[in-house]
């Protein structure tokens, strides 16, 4: 009764109402299937996944090998003489693997005390708003002042590398930093050091920034990079174009124009390259036509090796660097012709006439051959030769010794003669060249020039530089005598000859 009642209010039909309970029927099964379909495909996945894993650990290769029978016998190792590793070494092709690793020299207890006292790892903090572009007065990225892969060995990584395999240690890279904390301490605020030689102190102090990777951007050295190099700049700058002889002498044309070109070429700041090629355009302007120098960049009969070695050193440093400076290819190509032909002589190069050379010359005339390519030469050979048999590092007390004869001036030449004259020379040079530099530092991280004579000015000062530039051979550049393989050329050059020593090996 009430279901004819409900059909005839509503007037649906009462086989819809039946079709209507199917398709509901219907629906909800469906439903029912398709919310089971989930995790059913999943199961199904899981356990492909899983027969296939065990079918990969446990099942047998397809594939048939012939069976390997593999024996191990016991072969006798018996160590190379010093002549026959030599000769190794000297081998442009050997294997990286094949050269032994330098042996750390023995440092005694006490001088590593020493030099690790009163230092501390922290890093000194700076202002993250500096703008270095305003000191500079250049506005430049920060790409250009990244470290180039030619100085790879002077990163934190490349300078631990190459301190491990070279010889260096923690107790060197330590009295490193004592240096360069001293040396930032007494920068005078114009960014020079010295009162009476602002200019070469200067030059030197910025290249032993320069050594241990330092840039504008250092987070602790930052600031002192900045000022040394505006500094330069500035006083580079300021010399009429008109004059020959650069700065006042040669020797300070040729210190500041050898740290001009390597800050320009570890950072390619914009503003450090018109000082640099003007100074590298005095020296050549100023090589004597027998391819020597001399003070001032005087053309007449004199010449003096040891103005030679710091012109050498900055053409070189300037070819590093890219310098668009006309005839700077032909004036190393002379000094090579003058160094072996003018100034060398019954095995010894000379001071101002040939062969009669001091100490100090022995490692110039040597380092400057090597630098240009000309390592192999007889020359060259000689020199270390004559280094290897009568010259040491004595840190003399009682001997009386005048500002202009600082040994530590022998010692920076001998020290990098040494290094690129092959292993088992620098071997015996750097075990004992370490410990006696290490035991002269003072504890506020300065050297002063051995013995008891009055000393100038600039002393402190000079005598540091050059001691902590010493103490960075290890990786301000890749030895001449270990390049990597790829880097030679079959017929090599003056020109490729110089890339010899460039390539430092990048992890």
């Amino acid at each position: 009764m009430d279901e004819e009642i409900l059909t005839e209010e509503t007037g649906v039909d009462e086989e819809y109402i039946l079709d209507l309970d199917a398709i509901l029927i219907e629906y909800h099964r469906r439903q029912r299937i398709e919310g089971m379909m989930g995790p059913l495909v999943s199961s199904v996945v899981h356990i492909v996944l899983i027969v296939s894993a065990m079918m990969f650990f446990t099942g047998e290769s397809r594939a048939t090998h012939d069976a390997i029978e593999v024996t191990m016998e016991e072969l006798e190792v018996k160590e190379m003489e010093d002549m026959v590793l030599e000769e190794l070494e000297q081998m442009e092709e050997i294997a990286e693997d094949v050269v032994p690793t330098v042996e750390k020299p023995d440092v005694p207890q006490e001088v590593v005390d020493m030099a690790i006292e009163d230092v501390s790892d922290e890093i000194a903090e700076t202002d993250n708003d500096m703008d270095f572009s305003d000191v500079l007065d250049v506005k430049t990225s920060a790409t250009p002042l990244k470290i180039s892969g030619l100085y790879g060995g002077r990163t934190k990584k490349g300078r631990a590398k190459a301190r491990k395999r070279w010889g260096g240690s923690a107790a060197t890279e330590t009295a490193v930093l004592r240096a360069l904390r001293w040396l930032k301490k007494t920068q005078k605020p114009d960014g020079s050091w010295s009162n009476t030689q602002p200019r070469a102190m200067g030059g030197l102090g910025l290249l032993t920034f320069l050594a241990h990777g330092e840039t504008p951007l250092s987070e602790e050295f930052g600031m002192t990079v900045t000022k040394a190099m505006q500094y330069l700049t500035d006083q580079m700058m300021a010399v009429p174009d008109g004059r020959t002889a650069g700065l006042e002498r040669a020797y300070v044309n040729g210190i500041v124009t050898y740290a001009l070109s390597e800050a320009y070429g570890l950072t390619n700041v914009p503003q450090l390259k018109p000082p640099m090629e003007k100074g590298l355009r005095f020296i050549v302007n100023g090589q004597q036509p027998a391819g020597g120098f001399d003070y001032s960049y005087k053309k007449g009969a004199r010449w003096d090796l040891s103005v030679v070695g710091w012109q050498v050193q900055a053409l070189k440093a300037g070819y590093v660097a890219g310098a668009d400076v006309d005839g700077n290819m032909e004036a190393i190509e002379d000094s090579i012709k003058f160094l072996t032909k003018v100034s060398y002589r019954n095995g010894k190069f000379g001071y101002s006439s040939p062969g009669s050379g001091s100490p100090g010359m022995q490692g110039a005339g040597t380092l400057c051959l090597q630098l240009v390519g000309e390592g192999r030469s007889r020359e060259a050979k000689a020199g270390v030769k004559n280094i290897s048999e009568n010259f040491g590092v004595v840190w003399v007390t009682k001997k009386k010794v005048l500002g202009h004869s600082n040994p530590c001036y022998n010692w920076y030449y001998q020290t990098q003669a040494m290094f690129h004259a092959g292993l088992t020379n620098w071997k015996k040079w750097n075990k004992q060249m370490t410990p006696q530099i290490l035991g002269a530092q003072k504890r506020d991280g300065h050297w002063d020039c051995p013995g008891k004579g009055k000393k100038p000015e600039y002393d402190p000062w000079y005598t540091t530089t050059l001691c902590c530039l010493t103490l960075q051979v290890y990786y301000r550049y890749l030895p001449t005598y270990k390049m990597p393989k790829k880097t030679v050329s079959k017929a090599k050059s003056v020109l490729e000859a110089l890339d010899e020593d460039l390539s430092i090996e990048l992890d």
